[in-house]
């Protein structure tokens, strides 16, 4: 132990810069694997923490060949598969999905994400009660909260039989905590909201009105085929749906979907991860490793022949050469602990930093046990491999013949260290490509024409005093410097891939298209220009302003006449420009969407979101403040989260954005590494070559013509490389793209400017690592040996 820690204390000292080098890369590698595996580890396990999740399913619903899958139901539909098996066990029958309510609790308002259904609808996935029962929800007025929100409410789970108020206590609607349920893991379809249930008689028998989701827990997950093709049979008897819903015999139209693969699944979500993105980051994870592990290798094997002559005189001092070659191992794998200690270092400081934000799970090293010990076990392999063959090779000679040779210049020396030099610009060329493809990508999205305004509109959310003040939220936020106008909606525009869905038949004419309910300020503020007839007006009633997508694909549709006679009687206003008013996962120039006044229908709380449009030049941070505190008037204390649509679309493609950042910053990590490497190897090379570079310079050679004699030679490596890694960083960028329905093309200048800057970063650090040997005096070189 003593001779170790002597050898590897000289050897550090000695090699001092290459071995804080090889460290510094070894961690940074260690920790990036630790962070992405966070990430794989969140996604491949996602609803994997419910009780014998692979017996739960959800429904998905195709309602014609020309209808995407779907996940909303009507509730009878439910019903019939509750029925339909004895496997069935539970059926969630049904969910819909809310956003955040108000609740006061002692005098003090939370805003809470709820869910509510029908009946006992979280049996399905059999929560640990803590407190009270899940059939608490079997009686009305009674809700469930999970174990971190009575802590919230109430400083301890101690919460059954307590009340809270619906909105504010002077709204008079208590609630009753029948039950407190532990809280799920963060990964899981559920989360943890309050949970209540909705009017026994809503929508009992209403086949057409698909509001719900609806999950289902079998006995035998073997059985879900059967189930599918009972309920499918079923249905094909009954006929109950209208709307044009097309249900055909050999056609399907019903399916359950295993619980574990709904967060992978595009049906109602085409935002959801995607298992080739999760494996792709393995790959990234293990590239990242392996490109250190490349280094490390290479600088084991760049100091052997300084060290040949010291090892070989421990053989002559009576050294055997099994306990020689155990020490040279143990150095290594006690550089690469000493990495692993380092990196856990740098995931600690990660924790408080915006790196966080890149993954969706807890960096918390508690939380991921079994993923440490991997990562350590890893770093104790990968130093075994990178001391194994220097350590057979320097004590490989005869003591004797120490002297003769040199294995870091000779052929075989100096192709396997360009060897996997090439490895590591290969994944560097490779990962720039495939960013820069994706960032060309998140460029066409901001900056493509939306056929609005929307660098000048805020949305902010609303509240139930909001909504019955609507003209007075007006006149309000008109008299905020800068606002020039205001509107409400349902929806946010570009936020979704999907909104509200109406099919409509009547004789031989069916209608399939997006709905948007707006008020009629709606389209002047967000700059909607129209093609054809005018815009709404206060004294409209209900009426409809399509898009030129759905004029050419219904061509029956006709100024001041409705759609239909009897089933949607409201008439055509107006026609208007095609926007992109879902994401670009879809082709919007080919997805029919109306503008709905609802005025007629006697629709309440559709309004959701209020539209702010500001001036030029306004400041975006005064402004938002200014329009905060406006509203405060008519619900004080309330956040209306008030966001321009630039923050509207990062959350609309967070998925998407968060991968791109995560690859651009493992990208940048991976050169980084590599230039180490090529650094340290420079720093080597030129040392073996101190008494050639000297002699060059005696014959003539300038400074400049040695330092190209260096760059020359990997300016042919990152060539050749170039050309190999293409493809490949072609084909991810490929491949991530078609998510998108609308996307860039990918120009050469990805290529080109990958090339440039992997070319630039490494010429730049083989130059300042060689001018010093390049500018030194020929006659101290040629005295070195």
């Amino acid at each position: 132990m003593n001779t170790l820690a002597r050898n590897f204390s000289h050897t550090f000292r000695r090699f001092l810069t290459a071995s804080v080098l090889n460290i510094i890369g070894l961690a940074i590698a260690f920790a990036s694997f630790f962070v992405i595996m966070t990430q794989v580890d969140y996604d491949l396990n996602f609803n994997k923490g419910y009780k014998d999740y692979e017996k739960i399913f959800r429904a998905e619903f195709k309602g014609g060949e020309d209808r995407d899958w779907q996940t909303w139901l009507s509730r009878p539909f439910g019903e019939i598969i509750e029925n339909s098996s004895p496997y069935v066990e539970a059926v969630s029958n049904a969910m819909i999905w809310n956003s955040g309510y108000d609740y006061e609790v002692n005098g003090h308002l939370f805003n809470e994400t709820t869910q509510t259904g029908f009946g006992n609808f979280i049996k399905t996935f059999q929560p640990e009660m803590i407190a009270g029962s899940a059939d608490a929800l079997n009686q009305e007025g009674n809700i469930l909260i999970p174990q971190s929100m009575a802590i919230r409410f109430f400083g301890s789970t101690d919460a059954v039989g307590k009340t809270i108020f619906e909105g504010k206590q002077a709204d008079n609607k208590p609630l009753t905590i029948g039950g407190v349920y532990k809280d799920f893991p963060e990964n899981t379809q559920l989360g943890n909201m309050l949970l209540k249930p909705l009017d026994k008689n809503e929508n009992k028998d209403n086949w057409n009105n698909f509001n719900y989701i609806c999950y289902v827990r079998l006995s035998d997950a073997t059985q879900a085929e059967s189930i599918e093709k009972i309920v499918s049979q079923k249905l094909l008897e009954m006929k109950p749906f209208t709307g044009g819903i097309e249900l055909k015999e050999g056609t399907p139209f019903f399916r359950l979907t295993p619980l574990s693969e709904v967060h992978f699944s595009k049906i109602g979500n085409k935002s959801a991860s995607s298992r080739t993105t999760v494996y792709l980051l393995i790959c990234v994870s293990f590239l990242i490793v392996i490109i250190a592990a490349i280094n490390f290798m290479n600088f084991s094997l760049a100091e052997t022949p300084m060290r040949i002559k010291s090892i070989n005189t421990q053989k002559v001092l009576g050294a055997t050469t099994g306990s020689l070659r155990t020490s040279l191992i143990m150095e290594s794998v006690l550089v690469s602990i000493l990495a692993f200690a380092l990196s856990l270092v740098l995931i600690l400081a990660l924790r408080d930093s915006g790196v966080e934000d890149l993954v969706s799970a807890d960096l918390s090293l508690g939380k991921h046990v079994i993923l440490l010990i991997a990562t350590f076990g890893i770093s104790v392999l990968i130093g075994i491999l990178a001391g194994l063959y220097p350590s057979f090779y320097v004590t490989s000679f005869p003591p004797a013949l120490v002297l003769k040779g040199s294995f870091g210049l000779s052929p075989k020396g100096r192709k396997l260290r360009t060897t996997l030099v090439c490895f590591q610009f290969f994944i560097s060329f490779m990962l720039i490509i495939a960013i820069g493809i994706m960032y060309a990508q998140s460029r066409y999205i901001r900056t493509s024409e939306y056929g609005y305004d929307k660098d000048a509109i805020i949305v902010g959310e609303t509240t139930k005093e909001v909504k019955q003040q609507m003209n007075a939220v007006v006149d309000e936020l008109s008299r905020i410097s800068g606002v020039e106008g205001v509107a409400f909606s349902q929806f946010v525009l570009s936020s979704s891939d999907t909104y509200m869905s109406w099919g409509i038949s009547e004789g031989e004419r069916t209608m399939n298209y997006e709905v948007m309910p707006v008020d009629y300020r709606y389209l002047d503020v967000m700059g909607i220009r129209l093609t054809e007839g005018r815009n709404f007006k206060s004294t409209d009633g209900s009426g409809f302003i399509f898009n030129e997508a759905a004029r050419k694909k219904y061509p029956w549709l006709t100024l001041n006449q409705p759609p239909f006679q009897k089933s949607m009687a409201f008439p055509v206003i107006g026609f208007c420009e095609n926007i992109k008013f879902t994401s670009f996962r879809n082709d919007n120039d080919e997805r029919p969407m109306a503008f709905f006044s609802t005025k007629d229908l006697g629709w309440e709380g559709w309004e959701n979101t209020v539209n702010v449009r500001v001036s030029a030049g306004t400041d975006k941070v005064e402004i938002i403040r200014s329009l905060q505190k406006a509203m405060e008037k008519f619900t004080p204390g309330h956040d209306f989260h008030f966001r321009f649509m630039d923050q509207v679309l990062d959350n609309a493609y967070r998925n998407e954005l968060r991968f791109t950042k995560q690859i651009l910053l493992f990208s940048l990590l991976a050169i980084v590494i590599s230039i180490i490497g090529v650094f340290g190897l420079t720093m080597f090379e030129s040392e073996y070559r101190r008494k050639e570079i000297g002699i060059r310079k005696i014959f003539g050679s300038t400074t400049g013509e040695i330092l190209r004699m260096f760059n020359r030679r990997y300016l042919y490596i990152l060539i050749g490389c170039f050309i190999v890694a293409a493809p490949f960083g072609w084909w991810i960028g490929q491949h991530w793209l078609e998510g998108f329905a609308e996307r860039t093309p990918i120009r050469a200048w990805i290529f080109l400017t990958s090339f440039l800057l992997v070319t630039a970063i490494t010429m730049i650090t083989v130059t300042v690592q060689s001018w010093k040997n390049a500018n030194e005096n020929p006659a101290n070189s040629i005295k070195t040996e």
